[in-house]
């Protein structure tokens, strides 16, 4: 999958939860609604009756293709009524169900066809405000999707081939439009107890799964500025021409169930999280995402794992920052991971130390990079990408690089470190080919001879092993403060040696 379709797949989601907007009657609501959807390369189909003060639009059709040739969607709707209050605002009457249907090409070339149904009860929404901007209230007591069809090669398949549903209970959110060339939209939007459950069989039933789960609340905000003509397989362009978005999605107190079977063979487990988010920006300058888990659980057994496995993890987090369009000057980058306070269970640490020697701390990883690079070409220009694979081109320079954090720790031993490099593209000779890198990392290690003891205890670890590894420390560290405690600072000077503590190893 393209970085583009991955990019047009992730903003769809804030999409379509925006996918109406309104005027202070109900004839121009219904004509910026058709204007707001072709900005997004759906054709509309409907006819219009006014009677008295409601627009009745019948056999409405929206549909859609995707990018890069890869199908089409579509949404038909019996009727939707735009009824006047007669106080400035317009109340949209939906039905109950509106089938959507959907077409492409799957992994091995098939076709495969399905239809959706999307469910809404007591869907009450309120547009008000004027022309010039317009306030959408909306709420339901719930709202669900459910597959109904699937078609592959034209062969339809039994109804328990594959089986997928999502409900949501009190829908309640609020989006405020301000059309234009460059329409903006701010929203809002919660759902409290949501359930979800996608099952399948193989023709043969020798195969078949079943993932459930149930979130507590599902929250999301945000802002997007929209093109009045918005092309989704041309993002570079769209950019250009003002796109942004920036928008936050969580839930909280998670559940999931899984269950699958291969032959006479069974996996079967569950995870949950109290909490979770994700951040998406985009715009001309780049894209970042962001987001972490809170309280995250796993457990299964089963696939021909002799014992079951159980693990918690503290946080779960991760952050990109990546440039997309071409730059004269070196721009922002960012990069960020962190597995916190992971624990497994007695019986899994029994199977390699019975004894109990290792300490039975939470561990973590996490690392945190920012710098600057200095982009070529536009990475969502196709075009562009295909003349810079074609002529071999690099896509970028980089120009420095700092390590904000480091943190490495596991059974009693931490390692940490920080640093900062600046890399000299105009050199591509020193490091063989690469820019020349100028900078240092301090590093800090403590309890590492400790571990190395308590491996060798385990019989994990050779002795000649650890005397080796001991030997190696000695010559590009030095003591810190503290008992088994290691410091270290690795440079590349502006001649391009490298030092250990001041000391040269090349």
């Amino acid at each position: 999958m393209s970085l583009r379709t991955t990019i047009f797949s992730t903003t769809s989601l804030v999409f379509l939860a925006s996918t109406a907007t309104a005027d202070v009657t109900a004839k121009d609501i219904w004509s910026d609604w058709k204007s707001y959807m072709s900005a997004f390369s759906y054709s509309v189909d409907a006819s219009e009756v006014m009677t008295g003060d409601t627009l009745t639009v019948s056999g409405l059709t929206m549909t859609m293709p995707m990018p890069e040739d890869a199908g089409s969607f579509a949404m038909t709707v019996d009727s939707i009524d735009f009824v006047e209050n007669g106080d400035g605002s317009v109340t949209m009457v939906f039905p109950n169900v509106m089938p959507m249907t959907f077409a492409g090409q799957g992994p091995e070339g098939e076709i495969v066809k399905g239809s959706v149904e999307y469910s809404m009860q007591n869907m009450v929404m309120r547009a008000s405000g004027d022309p010039s901007k317009i306030t959408y209230d909306y709420t339901a007591d719930q709202i669900g999707f459910a597959l109904k069809e699937v078609i592959v090669d034209g062969e339809t398949l039994p109804a328990d081939a594959i089986k997928a549903s999502f409900t949501s209970k009190e829908l309640s959110g609020q989006s405020i439009m301000v059309p234009g060339t460059l329409r903006t939209s701010t929203q809002s939007m919660s759902l409290g107890e949501s359930s979800y459950t996608v099952s399948f069989r193989s023709p043969e039933g020798n195969e078949t799964g079943t993932i459930s789960g149930t979130l507590a609340t599902i929250t999301s905000s945000g802002d997007i500025a929209i093109p009045d003509a918005m092309d989704p397989n041309k993002m570079a362009e769209t950019l250009n021409n003002g796109f942004k978005l920036d928008g936050i999605v969580g839930y909280t107190n998670s559940k999931t169930e899984f269950t699958a079977t291969d032959g006479g063979e069974t996996i079967s487990g569950s995870t949950g999280a109290e909490s979770a988010s994700i951040n998406v920006r985009m715009g001309k300058d780049g894209i970042e995402y962001s987001g972490g888990s809170k309280g995250t659980t796993l457990d299964f057994a089963g696939g021909g794992i002799p014992f079951p496995v159980s693990a918690k993890l503290g946080e779960v987090a991760f952050n990109l920052l990546l440039p997309i369009s071409k730059t004269d000057e070196p721009t922002d980058f960012a990069l960020g991971l962190t597995f916190g306070d992971f624990e497994t269970s007695e019986l899994l640490w029994s199977i390699f130390d019975a004894g109990q020697v290792l300490p039975r701390d939470p561990a973590t990883i996490a690392f945190d990079l920012t710098g600057k690079v200095k982009l070529l070409f536009d990475l969502l220009d196709e075009d562009q990408l295909m003349n810079a694979a074609e002529s071999n081109e690099q896509p970028a320079e980089l120009n420095a690089v700092t390590l904000n954090n480091l943190l490495v720790s596991i059974a009693g031993a931490k390692l940490s470190g920080t640093g900062d490099f600046t890399f000299d593209n105009t050199d591509l000779i020193s490091f063989n080919g690469l820019p020349k890198p100028t900078g240092g990392i301090d590093l800090a290690l403590q309890g590492g001879n400790g571990l190395m003891d308590k491996l060798v205890e385990m019989g994990l670890l050779p002795q000649e092993q650890a005397m080796g590894a001991r030997m190696m420390m000695g010559l590009f560290a030095r003591p810190g403060e503290g008992e088994d405690s290691l410091t270290s600072k690795i440079e590349i000077n502006e001649a391009g040696h490298i030092l250990a503590n001041g000391q040269r190893i090349q």
